[in-house]
């Protein structure tokens, strides 16, 4: 245990975290994105989900970090041990509960909050920014971000009014994301979201093929949760109702990638970004 260290709240209690820890370890994926994106980057993470195993869009940031894959959502505590951690970060959630009490005995621990919070990346990692002292570097990017949104939505405006959405496939069913989903908040943000998406409710509407003709989006941002998906996606575009799709009509339906669209964090939303620029910019 560091002697060197202040006392710090987080999401289940405090903590005395070293002054200038070495040794970081995020336990989630989501604390590892959070950590890269405050220019914080921990000398080992674990990966817990299919998805979450592909993280190009930032594998330059994540460069160097050991990471370990878990088919059961919890870090391994001897390998935990053996990586002689300063400081121990992880998300709120009863995925965790039952390494929760163990890890104080290993290092020092931040929990952060993630369900109370239903999965907002912004506080999050506005949070952990306050924990390890970084909150000059999270204001910078995120008023970087922010100017990114404005800079965007205005060149898109010069187009002309663009109704956009986003769509996935989960188990073969067809999903439409809504303004409260990680997607839906930035194409509201630059003024694009399908109006007919907005309104309270779930972060995602399942929606079925016979209603596609309804949806008079412009743009479509498509993409399969798990490879096999890409396969139900295939079979979409050769269904006589695509043909009759306002965006198909367009051919502005783009293929993307589900971890970026639904990534949950500042490298995930730049992507986003990304995207909405080279389909509708340039």
């Amino acid at each position: 245990m560091a002697t060197d260290c202040h006392v710090v709240k987080h999401a289940r209690g405090e903590a005395c975290i070293p002054l200038n820890p070495q040794r970081i370890v995020t336990l989630d994926f989501n604390s590892f994105a959070a950590a890269l994106a405050l220019d914080v980057k921990p000398v080992a993470t674990w990966i817990t989900t299919e998805i979450e195993d592909d993280f190009n869009y930032f594998e330059a940031a994540s460069s160097g970090v050991e990471i370990f894959r878990s088919t059961t959502g919890q870090p391994n505590l001897e390998t935990l041990v053996s990586l002689n951690p300063d400081l121990i970060i992880v998300i709120s959630h009863s995925a965790f509960d039952a390494v929760y009490q163990n890890l104080p005995q290993i290092a020092p621990t931040i929990i952060l909050p993630w369900e109370e919070i239903l999965g907002d990346w912004q506080k999050q990692t506005k949070e952990l920014a306050r924990i390890l002292d970084k909150s000059d570097i999270f204001a910078q990017k995120i008023d970087d971000y922010y100017q990114r949104i404005s800079d965007l939505k205005q060149r898109i405006s010069e187009a002309g009014e663009i109704r956009a959405s986003f769509m996935f496939v989960a188990a073969e069913r067809l999903m439409i994301a809504r303004e409260n989903s990680f997607a839906g908040v930035i194409l509201k943000d630059l003024g694009i979201l399908n109006p007919l998406f907005e309104g309270s409710g779930n972060l995602d509407l399942a929606i079925s093929q016979e209603v596609l003709p309804e949806i008079d989006s412009d743009v479509i941002f498509i993409a399969p949760l798990k490879r096999d998906d890409r396969i139900v996606i295939d079979k979409l575009r050769k269904d006589p109702l695509w043909s009759q799709f306002k965006a198909t009509e367009k051919d502005q339906v783009y293929l993307v990638d589900f971890s970026v669209w639904r990534g949950l964090n500042f490298f995930a939303a730049q992507g986003v970004l990304d995207d909405v620029s080279k389909y509708l910019i340039n």
